[in-house]
């Protein structure tokens, strides 16, 4: 065996190098392993790859030499998995490294890299800025691929159904918006459409493919709305085919039957029966009647007087004026009822009813009775609620007979299905990722029909499951705002209780005989009614 070099000599042991491995002599038995790793740190091409031969060395004393590693390269270059950039280490003191000739070992560097078939993107100037003995740095770079935008979708915005009071000296006003109205030829959504992935180039010089943005489809009714193509601007634009009321149904847009009475339901226009959304810009003359499949708005300033009936079968019912019923007129709805004041009619609803001021000599059954204003009244008449009603004042100083029925509710019930939908919404939005995950494997704009039909049976059943979590957290939150009322039952007075006034929760009756100036809660906790 030809030594080479040797690295390091004391009393006890020689360090030595011949074609590229490293050998020991230990001229003392029992030579300690840590003074040896401390020495070995010196040497910084020195692999110790034979650790049970440089163990059985140091501990028995073996004066011929043993191999126990090898010799790493002085320059060493590796190439990223993704072939877009090479990195190189020094493997030098850092003595050896200020000593060296810098040109000539950039120059070594770029041969380690041509060594490896790097042929695109070395930059000597970086290396030369960068490099240092043992750590790593960048000697080539390709270009990435650059990815193309994914399609990006934007529909009609649904404006909420929420009531504002405005109170403004002598003129109230109870705002809403229950039908978002489109007209024939209105822009609906759009879709700006997926572009082409810039390649890259790696660093063998070779074509790095880019993905192209991911395309999205666009969900729509074809019967109530169209799409065309803007060329120029890359986009697919969604109109109305029709005027009519904006709906989204298992997220797909549409237009739905919507029709305008520009002015009075009246001799002139008849009693209306229509399957759809219905939008009244004046009033239901007395008599007349309103009878919708979805939401109906009667926008007259007046209101409306001694209608023979407003029905929703499906959806809400906005009067912006209010009711002055003529002890004839009927509201019912199948969701929520929005108006500024009701007096001598009847209303039924299974949602909330929504009233700005006052209700006076009506009948009223309805999941819950909200009255937002400082100055609400209930005065006369019988309402009858499933879990609370929120008033400003109750009766009057009069004292006309009031009664407030409050149904009550078993809160245990409640709160446990309260909890068995959050568990099931849980359930429902891991099966939406999952199928969102499967529908995204597919490639819209290559598909075979067997990929089609798959795409179509995976995408009904995502909007379905989308569905069902949608009418579950609305659901929900319903539940939420039910079980922050007090016990199992509550009628809340802000200001004022008058005589006259019987309020009965579940099975519990209470007669108020005097006024009282302050805010009352009556509640059912399991055992009686309490006032606060």
């Amino acid at each position: 065996m030809n030594l080479e070099q040797i690295l390091f000599q004391n009393e006890s042991i020689i360090i030595e190098t011949a074609d590229e491995n490293v050998y020991i002599k230990v001229l003392k038995k029992g030579y300690d392993l840590q003074t040896f790793n401390s020495i070995i740190k010196g040497f910084p091409r020195v692999s110790i790859t034979l650790f049970v031969a440089l163990k059985s060395a140091l501990d028995n004393g073996l004066s011929t030499g043993i191999k126990i590693g090898e010799l790493r390269p002085k320059i060493e270059v590796n190439v990223n998995s993704d072939k877009l950039s090479a990195y190189a280490i020094l493997r030098l003191t850092d003595k050896e490294y200020e000593e060296h000739n810098k040109k000539q070992l950039v120059s070594e560097i770029i041969d380690a890299a041509l060594t490896q078939n790097i042929t695109f993107g070395i930059d000597i100037n970086r290396i030369a800025e960068n490099m240092k003995p043992m750590e790593k740095f960048e000697v080539a770079k390709g270009i990435e691929p650059v990815a193309g935008n994914d399609a990006v979708i934007t529909y009609y915005e649904v404006k909420k159904s929420e009531p504002v009071l405005f109170q403004d000296g002598s003129v109230n006003h109870y705002e809403l918006n229950l039908i978002n109205k489109v007209e024939e030829g209105q822009w609906l959504g759009e879709r700006i459409e997926p572009t082409e992935g810039t390649p890259g180039r790696n660093l063998f010089d070779e074509e790095v493919v880019a993905l192209n943005g991911k395309q999205e489809r666009l969900k729509y009714d074809r019967l109530s709305v169209k799409e065309v193509f803007d060329e120029k601007n890359n986009v697919t634009v969604l109109f109305a085919k029709r005027t009519g009321a904006v709906v989204f149904n298992n997220d797909q847009i549409s237009v739905s039957n919507y029709i305008e009475i520009d002015g009075d339901v009246c001799f002139h226009t008849g009693n209306i029966d229509f399957d759809g959304f219905v939008d009244v810009k004046n009033t239901v003359e007395d008599n007349f009647s309103v009878v919708a499949e979805n939401d109906i708005q009667i926008l007259g300033a007046m209101g409306v007087g001694g209608a023979d009936r407003i029905e929703s079968r499906e959806g809400n019912i906005y009067i912006r004026g209010g009711i002055a019923g003529k002890n004839k007129a009927k509201i019912i709805a199948k969701g929520d009822v929005y108006t500024k004041f009701a007096s001598d009619c009847t209303i039924e609803c299974e949602g909330t009813l929504n009233i700005g001021y006052y209700v006076m000599n009506c009948t009223i059954k309805a999941k819950e009775v909200i009255m937002e204003s400082t100055s609400s009244k209930i005065i006369g008449g019988e309402v009858d609620a499933k879990i609370r009603v929120d008033v400003s004042e109750l009766g009057s100083k009069a004292g006309i007979p009031t009664k407030i029925n409050v149904e009550g509710f078993n809160r245990l019930e409640m709160k446990k299905e309260y909890e068995d939908m959050g568990t099931i919404i849980e359930n429902l939005k891991e099966k939406m990722e999952s199928l969102k995950k499967t529908m995204s494997k597919f490639k819209l704009d290559d598909m075979t029909n067997e990929d089609r039909f798959k795409m179509d049976v995976l995408d009904a059943e995502y909007y379905e499951t989308k569905n069902r979590l949608s009418k579950l957290m609305n659901m929900r939150k319903k539940y939420s705002s039910f079980l922050k009322t007090k016990g199992e039952g509550e009628v809340k007075i802000r200001k004022a209780t008058y005589p006259g006034v019987q309020i009965k929760i579940k099975d519990e009756t209470i007669f108020i005989r005097e006024q009282k100036n302050l805010q009352a809660d009556y509640y059912w906790n399991g055992e009686k009614i309490i006032e606060e």
